[in-house]
């Protein structure tokens, strides 16, 4: 990943938590799976049609990895067990299942993520 300060409160980049530098907007790919971690939390960054959408990377059906999945339009399929979302809701196409959907920001091209408690 990519350089940043770190400053006497654990901090990197200049964010503050409860937001926690992920990566660099310039490794952010349009139709691409970007697997970082944000603050101890494995998390799925997805950019389609020039928009940006982030989710922890566990599916909540089996705990599978969804970095591993298949990005088609607007649905992410996980490679366990088929279980479809829409990146826009996060809610699953299959079933009652939703992915966890974290706020996001970018500053000077670092990109941050919200995470709590």
């Amino acid at each position: 990943m990519s350089s940043g300060k770190v400053n006497e409160t654990g901090s990197i980049s200049g964010f503050e938590p409860p937001w926690y530098y992920a990566g660099e907007e310039a490794d952010l790919k349009e139709g691409k799976l970007l697997r970082l971690e944000a603050g101890g939390k494995d998390v799925l960054l997805i950019k389609n049609e020039g928009q940006v959408y982030v989710f922890s990377n566990i599916c909540p059906h089996a705990r599978c990895p969804l970095d591993r999945g298949r990005l088609e339009d607007f649905t992410l399929t996980c490679l366990c067990h088929g279980r479809r979302f829409d990146i826009r809701t996060g809610k699953c196409l299959n079933d009652m299942l939703e992915l966890k959907k974290y706020e996001w920001k970018l500053e000077a091209g670092k990109i941050g993520v919200k995470i709590e408690g």
